[in-house]
C-alpha cells in the first residue's frame, strides 16, 4: 500500500491510496481512497484524513457485533450504598445476619434492594420482584430474588428491630452528639386498603389522620432528633390514643438509649397531667417541652390573653412566662399565627354560610364539625340557623396566642419555644415517609410484617434524612432556579429532585462480539452535587468488561460490589 500522484490533462496533480495485489501471476494496483489535490502543506492533512477513515472503518466494522438491548438503574444505587456504609446500616445488618448461619441467600442485599426500590418507585414487595429487581444494576443487587426471599427479610427485620435501632444509635453517635439531648417526637397514622381487624393486635379502626375512616390502621409513634435523624419508631394499634403513648415511648427511650439528657418535645395532644407525670418521674425521669391546650385553662383566660402582660420580642413577637403546678408555661403572641389563625376561621365561616344559603338546612347539616356546631346557633331545637357572632367574636380575640409547658428551668425562653417550633421536623418526616417513601397502604396482613415493612422504611428514610442535612449543609441549590417578576430566587435542592437526576444515571451492557461491557451514562447536575455532598467519588466510565457474557445477577470478581 502506497501513496501515489498523479496530474490531469491541465497539470493538476492528486493523491491516491493504493493497494498492490498479484492476479494470475502479475502485480496488478487498485485505488482505496482518493486524497485529493496535492500540495506543499497537505502531507498532515492527508494522513489526518486516513486516520479519520480508518476511524470510521473500524467503528462500521465493529458495530456489526455490538449490542445495547436495555439499561439499567445505577445512580440510586451507588448514593445508597454509599449512605449504608455512613450510616452503619451495612455493618449492623451484616452482624445480625451472622447470626443466622443457615440462611441461604444474602439478606443484606435483599434489605438493599428493597430500600432503592423505596427511592425509585415504592410499592408492594411483590412489585420488587415481578419488575423492580430486573431493572436495577444486576452487579449491586442479589441475584434473580424469590418472593418468599424478601417476605422472610422482613420477618428478620422485625425480629432484630430493637437491636437495630439501638445499634446504630450508638455506631453514629457524632450524628446525634448534641450538648442538651433534645428528642422531637409525633404520631400519624398509616392505613391499610382492608377493613379486616382479625389477623393480628395492630389492624383497628381508629382516628384517622389522613381522613380515612373506612380502613383500619396502625399508629406510628416516631423520635427524631433535631437535625431531623431518626432514633426510633414504635407501633401501636390503630385505635390507640395518642396520649397513652407517652408512657410507653419515655420507658424504651431511657432503657435503649443511654442520653445524658432527656428532653421530650411533643403537641398538644399529648398535653394532660397524667401524661407529664410519666415523663417526670418513673422509670423515664425526664424533662419535657410540650404545647399547651389554652382552651382548658378558662379561669386564667383574662390572664393569658391580656396582651399587656407580654414583653415585645420584636414588632411580630411577644412573650409572657407565669407558671402551672410547679412548671413554666411560657405564653406567645405572633402577628403570623393571628393571620393563619384568621384564615383558617374565615375558611370555616365560607363553608357555613354556603350552608345557610341551601334551600333545606337542618341541624344535621353541620354535625360533621364540632366548628361549624360552634359557630352556628339554632342548632338546639330551633328552625333557624344563624353565626354566632359572639362566639366568633371571642375566637378573634384569641388568635395568634399559643403556650408550652415545660420543667426544664433553666432554659432561655427563646429556646424553650425553638425547640417547641422544631416539631415541625416530624411532621416534614412524616410527609416524607408517606410521599416519597409510599410507606402507606400497607399491604401486609400480620403484626410481624407490619412492623418487618416499618422498619425497612425506617431504615429509608435514614438514608433519605442523611441526604438531607447533606443538602442542607452544603446550601445546595437547583440548577434551575425560581424567577418572580423577573428576580432570580435559588430553590434549596430537595432528595425528591436529586433522586429525579439518579435514575437518569445508568449502566449499559454493551455486547462486543464474545464480551460484555458494562458502561455508565454520565452523571452531573443535581446528582453531582449530591455526590460531592456525601463525599462519593464518581465510579469509572467502565464499570466491568467480561470476557463472556454472564447471566444478570452474577457477581464478577471485577464488578463495581458496594456491599462487601
Amino acid at each position: 500500500m502506497y501513496i501515489k500522484v498523479t496530474k490531469n490533462r491541465v497539470g493538476q496533480t492528486y493523491y491516491h491510496l493504493v493497494e498492490s495485489y498479484w492476479e494470475k501471476g502479475s502485480s496488478h494496483q487498485r485505488t482505496l481512497l482518493s486524497l485529493g489535490k496535492a500540495g506543499e502543506d497537505r502531507m498532515d492533512e492527508i494522513i489526518a484524513a486516513i486516520g479519520k477513515h480508518k476511524d470510521v472503518l473500524t467503528v462500521l466494522e465493529l458495530a456489526k457485533t455490538l449490542s445495547i438491548e436495555e439499561t439499567f438503574i445505577l445512580g440510586p444505587l451507588l448514593v445508597l450504598e454509599r449512605l449504608f456504609e455512613k450510616s452503619g446500616i451495612q455493618a449492623v445488618l451484616s452482624t445480625i445476619a451472622s447470626k443466622h448461619p443457615k440462611l441461604e441467600w444474602d439478606w443484606l442485599k435483599l434489605v438493599f434492594t428493597m430500600v432503592v426500590s423505596r427511592f425509585v418507585e415504592p410499592g408492594s414487595k411483590l412489585k420488587v420482584y415481578e419488575h423492580w429487581q430486573k431493572r436495577l444494576y444486576p452487579e449491586m443487587i442479589s441475584e434473580e430474588i424469590a418472593l418468599h426471599q424478601l417476605y422472610r427479610a422482613l420477618d428478620l427485620l422485625a425480629e432484630h428491630k430493637e437491636e437495630i435501632e439501638e445499634r446504630l444509635f450508638y455506631r453514629g453517635r457524632d450524628l446525634f452528639n448534641l450538648s442538651v439531648d433534645v428528642v422531637l417526637y409525633d404520631l400519624t397514622t398509616l392505613r391499610f386498603e382492608s377493613t379486616r381487624e382479625d389477623l393480628g393486635a395492630l389492624r383497628r379502626f381508629g382516628y384517622s389522620k389522613e381522613r380515612r375512616s373506612d380502613c383500619t390502621q396502625v399508629v406510628l409513634g416516631l423520635l427524631v432528633t433535631p437535625e431531623g435523624i431518626p432514633l426510633g419508631f414504635e407501633v401501636y394499634p390503630g385505635n390507640t390514643f395518642e396520649g397513652q403513648t407517652v408512657a410507653d415511648i419515655a420507658r424504651k427511650m431511657r432503657k435503649k438509649f443511654d442520653v445524658r439528657r432527656f428532653i421530650f418535645v411533643g403537641d398538644r395532644g399529648l398535653f394532660s397531667r397524667k401524661h407529664l407525670e410519666v415523663l417526670r418521674t418513673g422509670a423515664s425521669k425526664g424533662e419535657f417541652i410540650v404545647g399547651m391546650k389554652l382552651g382548658l385553662f378558662k379561669a386564667r383566660f383574662s390572664e393569658f390573653y391580656d396582651i399587656r402582660r407580654y414583653a415585645w420580642v420584636n414588632d411580630n413577637l411577644a412573650v409572657y412566662e407565669t407558671t402551672h403546678e410547679g412548671d413554666r408555661c411560657i405564653l406567645s403572641w405572633s402577628r403570623a399565627r393571628a393571620e393563619r389563625d384568621r384564615e383558617v376561621r374565615e375558611e370555616v365561616l365560607e363553608k357555613i354560610r354556603k350552608k345557610l344559603l341551601k334551600k333545606q338546612v337542618t341541624a344535621k347539616t353541620f354535625v360533621s364539625n364540632k366548628t361549624y356546631q360552634r359557630y352556628v346557633t339554632g342548632l338546639d331545637g330551633g328552625k333557624t340557623f344563624a353565626l354566632n357572632t359572639e362566639a366568633i367574636a371571642e375566637d378573634a380575640m384569641r388568635d395568634g396566642y399559643f403556650g408550652v409547658l415545660t420543667n426544664v428551668m433553666e432554659m432561655e425562653v427563646g429556646e424553650v419555644i425553638t425547640n417547641y417550633k422544631k416539631l415541625w421536623i416530624v411532621e416534614d418526616a412524616f410527609g416524607e415517609i408517606k410521599g416519597t417513601l409510599a410507606t402507606r397502604p400497607i399491604f401486609h396482613w400480620t403484626d410481624r410484617r407490619i412492623i418487618g415493612h416499618l422498619t425497612l422504611c425506617f431504615l429509608a428514610y435514614l438514608c433519605e434524612a442523611l441526604m438531607t442535612k447533606a443538602l442542607r449543609e452544603k446550601e445546595l441549590t437547583l440548577d434551575s432556579p425560581a424567577i418572580h417578576d423577573g428576580v432570580i430566587q435559588p430553590r434549596a435542592l430537595t432528595v425528591n429532585e436529586v433522586m429525579l437526576g439518579l435514575q437518569e444515571v445508568r449502566a449499559i451492557p454493551v455486547k462486543v462480539r464474545s464480551s460484555v461491557v458494562w458502561v455508565r451514562t454520565d452523571i452531573n447536575g443535581n446528582a453531582a452535587k449530591l455526590f460531592s455532598a456525601i463525599g462519593l467519588k464518581v465510579p469509572p466510565k467502565l464499570l466491568h468488561l467480561a470476557k463472556s457474557q454472564k447471566p444478570s445477577g452474577t457477581q464478577p470478581e471485577s464488578a463495581i460490589n458496594p456491599l462487601q
